[in-house]
């Protein structure tokens, strides 16, 4: 009996200890209430900018995502695209006049001042990492996000890339993204949507179902007039488009295999291509 007895106690020592030495278990998306913004002003936060759309996913501490804003200053607005990883999500401004207190903290990089919602909230910052537009969003040329944020971190996060805007002669097909998904693993980033193709020359715009497996994914166009600029690599197979990475004026390419269509897709089809359909669409090609 003593024996037994002491199997018992050391049996739940162990699992004490176990309990112990676990982490917190992993947060799932939606069961950290986001942050919103602070209405108190805060002079070390001079600049304001109002989001449109954010998305995100997330373990732990750690949450991921991207979405879209205008800077509002005294020159008027200027439209970007940004990604972010931080401890705390956040909400879109849910009215036009509502802003998020800012501040620069690169060239590239914007954080933001947020709360969490109560009577005696915590506040938090965040850093954005921009591509910046050419235009600022306007309601009616915003397009609805697709989902596109892995609440799996399978590696690292990586932001999505945004369109290249600087005008290059050498991609002249209009890529416009309209629906897609996005996840990552430890060799690629993977995506797959619809889009419609514009080429100079060509006497209609086409339908594309595409897919592609690159060192940097990217996202439906956020601007409903938006598009990524492309080239052939293999007619009517393979294209070339050019990424804007957020954060820095790093230029990235990603090929893309297409199926084109004869038609063009209307906007917001809401994943017309599932995963399972991927394989249609051809094998994808990875860039380093």
């Amino acid at each position: 009996m003593r024996r037994l007895a002491l199997i018992a106690l050391l049996a739940v020592c162990g699992v004490t200890q176990a309990q112990r030495a676990l982490r917190i278990p992993p947060v799932r998306p939606g069961e950290v209430p986001p942050d919103v913004a602070v209405v108190d002003v805060d002079p070390s936060f001079p600049v304001r900018v109002h989001l449109l759309a954010t998305r995100w996913g997330g373990l732990a501490s750690v949450y991921h995502g991207y979405g879209s804003g205008n800077l509002v200053d005294a020159q008027g607005a200027a439209g970007f695209d940004y990604g972010f990883e931080c401890e705390v999500p956040f909400v879109a401004n849910e009215t036009p006049q509502e802003t998020y207190q800012a501040r620069w903290k690169g060239p590239f990089k914007l954080e933001i001042l947020t709360a969490e919602v109560g009577p005696q909230p915590h506040f938090h910052t965040c850093t954005l990492d921009l591509a910046m537009e050419k235009r600022p969003f306007e309601p009616a040329n915003t397009a609805a996000l697709s989902h596109g944020v892995s609440s799996a971190l399978r590696k690292r996060w990586q932001d999505p890339d945004f369109a290249y805007e600087e005008p290059s002669p050498d991609y002249p097909i209009h890529f416009h993204a309209i629906d897609g998904q996005r996840e990552e693993d430890p060799f690629a980033d993977h995506g797959w949507g619809t889009a419609n193709l514009a080429e100079p020359g060509a006497p209609a715009v086409q339908g594309a179902e595409y897919k592609y497996d690159c060192s940097y994914g990217f996202i439906t166009n956020s601007q409903l007039s938006g598009f990524y600029q492309g080239r052939w690599v293999k007619q009517g197979v393979q294209i070339e488009v050019l990424l804007q990475r957020p954060g820095s004026d790093k230029v990235d390419k990603c090929t893309v295999d297409v199926n084109l269509q004869p038609q063009p897709y209307p906007q917001s089809r809401h994943i017309a291509v599932s995963p399972s359909a991927r394989a249609s669409v051809g094998g994808g090609v990875a860039n380093p």
